[in-house]
């Protein structure tokens, strides 16, 4: 009989064991944080997530490509890099350095057609360097050029306009002691490695940087085949913007990959795979502006118009991260996060059961004890879940990393000690004699931040992005509006605006000049017959009409909270 019994309480032991929460693999918590992003941010977009450590590399995504096809995001999906372009042609400049086709010091101007004349300053000139750091002294051509669309502001930038505008341009300090991102810069040295190489700014890239890497849909010009992979970029308010053309401006802005290739490039700079173009990069980081923690988790990334790409790499850890979103509002620190997290599954915390009483205890919202003007951490339960989210404005930097960007997701190991479902991080509830929730601490990069409860009630939940719908309009009533509106000084234009509105077929198109105004033209969008919004930015557009049905003036809303409204009166016809 005690044998018997041994054997029951063994064969109990295993299954107590084997029922034993087992920890969630980082994939499946990347994809649960993914699925909030997608939910309050871009609910028609996408963002694609690589990782990449000496185990090999994996992808996780969520959401559609929004481009007129029902797929799905992956892998595979087409991003603009923007920004992030600028890593491409520094790693192009060294690489021409090293073949002694140029020179970092060498003047620009010994590389551009003899008729572009390059300003100097004091008797300086801009070199190669300068235009690689962006700190040359040239503006931002934007702020001398108004584009003819605001949603495709260099489409209408030909090289030779560029050459234009630098020639007629004075410098007012000296070369190479302001960095202006955006600027002429990137643009002028792409055409001049073309011109010094014989051939096209892409051609060089792609053979010297892409083709070595096997980065088959990294590229400038897209084939139709790479068209039908793009994922659609959004605004903050969820609407779709059409692709960007670059033109001339391709070395600042113009690459587009996937999250695949990039992982293929993250891969060959941390050493997992043999490569030149790699070894390219570390040499090239005197040329790049990129963000850095100390000297190991390196950042380079780009943005324009709703979309978002971020690849970091930590050279300690060895480890390296890839972002790719439609959203407006990635951040960075959603790579740190990454960075920092715990990726082996037998690592992480496991999960386990608490009631829904427990759950309900924990929420409400909760404020910094040492810090009353750091944010304030709300709480809320959804089903049998637990999420959080930093509310209001603060103060401490140390809280820029405190809670993922978006809404973190608080898994219980026990009533009280609980960890963040991405990072691991254990969140650790304190509780009085009565059992209440009355306190929070969070671990923030190894240093505790405690909170104190101050409301039973937690914060409304976040709500998905809802778009504004346009109407159709009979053409004789975008007619009424078309015409000139003036704005006296006042914000949210300071020294006043300029506006005009015309009709291309049935779309009624705005342009505003003035200064903190759109640079270009834009379309308007109506939601009745006196009622327009904005894509672009949100505002809304309200025309005012008289006794006899005719527009005398516009009511401009700033979607900027405590911006004020301010009214355009319309001018008489000439």
């Amino acid at each position: 009989m005690n044998r018997i019994i041994r054997i029951i309480c063994f064969t109990l032991l295993l299954l107590e064991f084997s029922f034993r929460a087992s920890a969630e693999d980082f994939t499946n918590a990347i994809h649960a944080y993914l699925q909030q992003c997608v939910h309050a941010e871009i609910p028609d977009g996408c963002i694609v997530v690589g990782i990449v450590d000496e185990h090999g590399s994996r992808v996780v995504s969520c959401g559609t490509l929004d481009n007129g096809t029902d797929q799905d995001a992956n892998g595979d999906a087409v991003f603009g890099l923007y920004s992030m372009t600028g890593t491409f042609t520094s790693m192009l400049l060294q690489d021409m350095v090293e073949r002694g086709e140029m020179e970092w010091d060498d003047p620009v101007a010994k590389y551009l057609p003899k008729s572009v004349k390059m300003p100097t300053y004091h008797g300086k000139e801009i070199t190669l360097r300068q235009l690689v750091t962006e700190s040359s002294g040239l503006p931002d051509f934007r702020d001398q050029v108004v584009p003819k669309r605001a949603d495709n502001l260099y489409a209408d930038f030909p090289g030779e306009k560029m050459y234009a505008f630098v020639s007629g341009f004075e410098l007012t300090n000296d070369p190479g002691t302001k960095h202006l991102h955006g600027s002429v810069d990137k643009g002028l040295l792409g055409q001049a490695m073309a011109l010094e190489a014989g051939t096209n700014y892409e051609s060089l890239v792609v053979d010297r940087i892409c083709r070595p890497l096997k980065m088959d849909s990294t590229r400038f010009t897209l084939t139709p085949e790479l068209k039908s992979r793009v994922a659609n970029r959004h605004n903050q308010l969820g609407y779709a913007l059409p692709a960007l053309d670059s033109g001339i401006m391709k070395p600042l802005n113009g690459l587009y990959s996937t999250a695949n290739d990039l992982l293929k490039f993250v891969s060959a700079i941390l050493g997992f795979t043999p490569s030149g173009p790699a070894a390219l990069m570390e040499r090239s980081r005197i040329s790049l502006h990129e963000t850095s923690q100390g000297e190991e988790i390196v950042y380079t990334a780009g943005g324009w118009f709703g979309c978002r790409a971020l690849v970091g790499f930590d050279k300690t850890r060895r480890r390296g991260v890839v972002i790719l979103s439609t959203s407006a509002d990635l951040m960075r620190n959603f790579g740190d996060l990454l960075l920092e997290s715990e990726w082996q599954s037998d690592r992480r915390p496991a999960e386990t059961n608490v009631s829904a009483a427990i759950l309900d205890s924990c929420a409400g919202q909760y404020r910094p004890t040492n810090e009353p003007a750091g944010h304030t951490i709300g709480i809320w339960r959804k089903g049998d879940c637990l999420f959080a989210q930093s509310i209001g404005s603060g103060s401490s930097p140390d809280e820029v990393l405190l809670l993922p960007p978006i809404t973190a997701e608080l898994v219980p190991q026990s009533e009280t000690r609980f960890f963040e479902r991405l990072t691991g991080r254990p969140v650790v509830f304190s509780r009085n004699a009565r059992g209440q929730m009355t306190g929070v601490t969070i671990d923030c990069q190894g240093k505790p931040l405690s909170f104190q409860k101050i409301s039973d009630q937690p914060p409304k939940a976040p709500e998905p992005v809802k778009r504004r719908v346009a109407i159709k309009l009979d053409p004789k009533l975008l007619d009424a509006i078309v015409g000139h509106y003036e704005f006296a000084p006042k914000a949210p234009f300071p020294t006043g605006a300029k506006v005009t509105i015309w009709r291309e077929g049935g779309q009624l198109v705005c342009q505003i000049w003035g200064e903190n105004t759109i640079q270009g033209a834009f379309d308007i969008y109506p939601e009745s017959e006196t009622n327009f919004f904005i894509k672009l930015n949100g505002a809304q557009l309200t025309f005012i009409k008289n006794d006899k049905g005719e527009v005398t003036a516009v009511i401009h809303h700033s979607a900027r909270a405590g911006v004020p409204d301010a009214e355009g009166k319309k001018l008489k016809n000439e």
